[in-house]
């Protein structure tokens, strides 16, 4: 259930009518509530609050949770000026509304402050992974592990570069060694590291690995969304087209942000139903353009629309090149290799596109691209390649003679 309050007070006073969820983040949004209720100038309570809605919005998406987080952080501050963990929580309430650049300065003046805080070198990390720096996210990473050997921190952030680097096995070793060193009674971390791991299955090609482990998911967390999406993406997968649809159609129903639309639509399309996926994409496009001059957007998806759904590839390279200018991480990378293709800029698409791979990324939408952008530009040794590769990955496939002549048949 989505709520988004102007006061913290309000907050309270709305959590005292609502039925009772099963969501581990949410029993900690209540309990933390109670105990700012008891104790209204209590600091810690504040913390305790901002924890849990920066949880909830990681596992929903929905950017209102860390718009409540950051009132609760401010009001942790108004009763202890400077305390460490209300500023190391504006920070991740920082990474929560995309806003990464911002979280970067903060988190390195914290760094300054306490170098051997490992919670705020996993800060950098997650800002240096958004950002697309990632020399630097591997160094801070390092030092956790340097400073704090087996911490469950140390594997999680490790894990997340080691899927960035390629290794999709180290990186579900790394969760499974986060998951042994995190606490039986953290359910929504565990959860949360379990999703991982399915969606890392899923991506070997390990479906019924995949599946098993939701499963174990919805027992730990049954109203999770990021498991609900990772399971739609299993049903998509093994071709469960209208399974998939429903899912996301859950999914949409708790939250209709344009993130969720987009996937929806793009399922409501492989499932073949036109119109509705034609309706889906129409109400994305409108919540995804209110949303453009925001931090928190769709844009990437958006770009992706625009090249492939709308046939306007001149909006998505405009959309694309203002991007660039923010964030280099392999995603962005890709959505700027592709607007760049489809507007017949093969030569570019293709820099762009080495650029999205160099770091070692292993991601079949990626291949598809680099191979179908490879044969523009008359490079078949790479695209054969690239094709290669995709056959190995959970059997996805690139029909790269179609995408090029669907591409330049689109090139104003």
């Amino acid at each position: 259930m989505r709520y988004l309050l102007l006061t913290v007070v309000a907050l309270i006073a709305a959590g005292q009518n609502r039925p009772t969820l099963l969501s581990p983040a949410q029993q900690r949004i209540d309990a933390a509530e109670k105990r700012v209720q008891a104790n209204p100038q209590s600091w810690q309570a504040y913390n305790d609050l901002a924890l849990a809605l920066c949880r909830k919005g990681r596992d929903s998406g929905d950017v209102a949770f860390y718009d409540e987080a950051e009132k609760a952080v401010q009001r942790s501050l108004q009763f202890s000026p400077g305390n460490w963990d209300a500023r190391k929580l504006e920070v991740t309430v920082l990474l929560g509304k995309h806003e990464f650049a911002q979280a970067l300065k903060q988190a390195a003046e914290l760094n300054h402050q306490a170098h051997d805080d490992i919670g705020v070198w996993g800060l950098l990390v997650d800002a240096n992974v958004a950002l697309g720096n990632y020399d630097e996210a591997e160094r801070d990473a390092q030092w956790i592990l340097d400073l704090r050997r087996g911490s469950a921190l140390g594997f999680e952030k490790a894990a997340g570069l080691r899927e960035l680097f390629g290794d999709i096995e180290g990186a579900i070793e790394f969760f499974r060694e986060t998951d042994l060193r995190t606490s039986q009674n953290d359910t929504d971390q565990r959860a949360w590291l379990l999703t991982q791991i399915a969606r890392l299955q899923l991506a070997l090609g390990n479906a019924k690995v995949a599946g098993e482990l939701l499963d174990q998911v919805a027992k730990l967390n049954p109203d999770s969304q990021l498991a609900l999406a990772t399971r739609a993406k299993l049903q998509m997968a093994e071709g469960h087209y209208a399974e998939a649809v429903a899912s996301l159609r859950k999914r949409c129903d708790a939250l209709p942000s344009s993130g969720n639309l987009y996937d929806l639509a793009d399922a409501l399309e492989r499932n073949g139903r036109k119109e509705e996926a034609l309706a889906a994409f129409q109400e994305f496009e409108t919540k995804a353009r209110a949303e453009m001059a925001k931090a928190f957007n769709s844009n990437l998806d958006l770009i992706y629309f625009y090249a492939d759904h709308k046939n306007n590839p001149a909006e998505a390279l405009a959309l694309a090149t203002q991007e660039i200018k923010i964030r280099h991480d392999s995603p962005t990378l890709d959505a700027y290799a592709w607007a760049l293709y489809r507007n017949g800029k093969y030569s570019e698409a293709k820099t762009q596109m080495d650029r999205a791979l160099a770091v070692g990324i292993r991601d079949p939408v990626y291949f598809c691209h680099a191979a179908t952008i490879a044969s523009g530009v008359n490079d078949t040794a790479s695209a054969n390649r690239f094709q290669k590769e995709l056959a190995t990955m959970d059997g996805n496939t690139c029909t790269v003679a179609t995408r090029v002549q669907t591409a330049r048949g689109a090139t104003p």
